[in-house]
């Protein structure tokens, strides 16, 4: 089972995929958190935003 989900998730396209989604909802976090004046969520869409940039399909190593 591991190798299995090593295998799917070391396709670029499935890493772009997920790293997208995390980024499009660090963003949303990051919009909301300023304009409603909450910066916990501030930290914590810079967070997700840089966990997205770690997800991104250059970080695949072979």
């Amino acid at each position: 089972m591991r190798g299995l989900l090593a295998g799917w998730w070391a396709r670029p396209a499935v890493r772009r995929r997920a790293a997208a989604i995390v980024a499009g909802v660090g963003t949303v976090l990051a919009v909301l958190g300023v304009f409603t004046g909450r910066w916990g969520m501030v930290v914590v869409a810079i967070v997700l935003l840089g966990l997205a940039a770690a997800l991104g399909p250059a970080r695949i190593r072979r």
